[in-house]
């Protein structure tokens, strides 16, 4: 307890001797000791701003934001030119969902000290929230002038690069974070996810792995480790790391939902459906877990328990209600309802297994090759590939023509494999005059409906009796009766085809499709 005589003078030194010792212990992490004596000091003057700003603080990083906000708030009425203060506060609203607020929050710190990094940090998380990307890019480039060592500001810049689709750019902005603090597990696992988007799956996973040998209890960074299994086909390796994730934290709604394609059975539907209960029952106003729930009740025979779910979905976002439309399509489409699958690497396997005549085998929209090389690992032949690597030749519904560009970055692919780049209707008209065989196998990749209606009408003649077609977005997007789906049904009324369902996947978004 700290003593106080009558003496003011004798006060104010006691009082600053007590902070002094309150804010060694804070930035030393004992946080109780320094919550108990800043506490002890308000007692004696309830306007000291230090002590109402660094007990706010302690609240924050205790989870308790609205009391933080509160303290913080008067220590900033009380010293308005308090940087540090304004900074924190931010991060108290930020936390509160209160993004607007904080935003003006860092502004008004970098106003009264500019060299501030920490506030110019949080300012491009909070912009980034925001869906302004570019400004938060710019946020971080700013604190990282002030503090090249910044390794959190790196790793920040990274999300916000990854999120712009500069997949390459956020690999370069982990890596300084990581050469700067080689055990921040949240930049190893952040750059995984990346590097798992470029399709360096091999590499995704080392990622992953380096993130929990720092730290074991990352249930985060364990649900990544299995999505990055999955594609490379280690499926029980991939069961694995989602039910680690799950037990350090049972409450994990997405690792439920990622682990039930896993488990599907068409036989016995119970522990995908047990997966997607439990996902729902923590997060129940997320309703595409619940169109997903209701389509497999629907799919096992119970349609009675799945309407409890697509009542919901009809009041939801337009995309879960597009999906709604999507699979009473598909069990509409063909006289029994097609196997359900849960990952890419089935479906290729699925379609090729089901592609027996000799033929060609192609793919159109590579990207980072992913998919490419899960195709040529099943095939003994040739494989060709089609892109521009420019991204989307038009714009495609909300996203601008040139989303999912590689910026004419090519993949690496394996010796099978060819690559044509360039637009579709520039390659294909000499590959069609060179390759004349029927087609066995096709992945269609395309997106838009034009793209897709490109490629179908150039290899119309080599489409036949027996031919396989992976469609990639052919379900499970909001505007999905106008994109490749539309393209598909306008051919086979053109061409007088006839064709059959062999699967589907609303966790892919594809469809596997014989000619019959």
């Amino acid at each position: 307890m700290i003593e106080i005589d009558s003496s003011s003078e004798q006060q104010t030194l006691i009082i600053q001797q007590s902070l002094e010792l309150a804010v060694r212990h804070h930035n030393e992490g004992r946080l109780p000791e320094a919550g108990s004596i800043f506490l002890q000091i308000l007692q004696i003057d309830p306007n000291q701003p230090v002590a109402l700003h660094l007990l706010g603080a302690i609240a924050h990083q205790a989870g308790k934001s609205d009391a933080a906000v509160d303290l913080i708030a008067k220590a900033v009425a009380i010293k308005p030119d308090y940087a540090n203060a304004h900074s924190n506060l931010g991060l108290a609203l930020q936390d509160l969902g209160k993004l607007d607020e904080a935003v003006a929050s860092y502004n008004k710190a970098i106003a009264l000290n500019p060299d501030l990094a920490e506030a110019h940090n949080n300012l491009g998380n909070t912009l980034q929230d925001l869906g302004k990307l570019n400004e938060s890019v710019a946020s971080f480039h700013k604190a990282l002038v002030i503090k090249p060592d910044y390794a959190a500001a790196h790793n920040n810049l990274g999300n916000t690069l990854r999120n712009l689709g500069k997949m390459g750019e956020a690999v370069v902005s982990y890596n300084k974070a990581l050469a700067i603090k080689p055990d921040y597990a949240e930049a190893h696992n952040n750059l995984g996810n990346t590097l798992r988007n470029l399709g360096k799956l091999d590499e995704a996973v080392a990622s992953f792995h380096k993130a929990l040998a720092i730290k074991p209890d990352y249930a985060n960074a364990h649900s990544n480790l299995g999505g990055a299994l999955q594609e490379l086909g280690k499926l029980d390796e991939a069961v694995a790391s989602y039910h680690k994730a799950l037990e350090l934290n049972p409450d994990f709604a997405e690792a439920h939902y990622n682990l039930y394609p896993l488990l599907l059975n068409p036989g016995d539907m119970t522990p995908s459906i047990k997966c997607l209960e439990r996902a729902v029952e923590i997060n129940p106003d997320k309703t595409f877990y619940r169109f997903t729930l209701g389509m497999l009740l629907d799919y096992s025979g119970n349609p009675q328990a799945a309407a409890t779910h697509f009542n919901k979905v009809e009041s939801g976002e337009n995309s879960d209600r597009a999906n709604l439309d999507a699979w009473r399509y598909i069990k509409s489409a063909n006289k029994k309802i097609p196997p359900i699958i849960g990952s890419s690497i089935q479906a290729f396997k699925l379609g090729i297994n089901a592609a027996t005549k000799d033929g060609l085998v192609l793919e159109f929209g590579v990207r980072f090759g992913t998919s490419i090389r899960q195709i040529a690992a099943l095939v003994d032949q040739e494989v060709h590939g089609f892109d521009s690597f420019e991204g989307l030749p038009e714009a495609w519904h909300h996203m601008p023509k040139g989303s999912f560009s590689t910026k004419g970055v090519i993949p690496s692919v394996q010796e099978n494999v060819i690559l044509h780049i360039g637009l579709f209707e520039e390659t294909l008209p000499g590959f069609v005059e060179k390759f004349q065989d029927p087609i066995r196998f096709i992945n269609i990749d395309c997106d838009t409906f034009s793209s897709t209606k490109t490629v179908l009408d150039f290899l119309a003649g080599q489409i036949t009796h027996g031919t396989v077609i992976v469609f990639d977005e052919y379900i499970g997007n909001e505007n999905w009766r106008e994109d490749e789906f539309k393209a598909f049904q306008e051919a086979v009324l053109r061409y007088d085809w006839e064709y059959e369902y062999l699967c589907f996947s609303f966790m892919t978004t594809q469809v596997v499709v014989r000619i019959n």
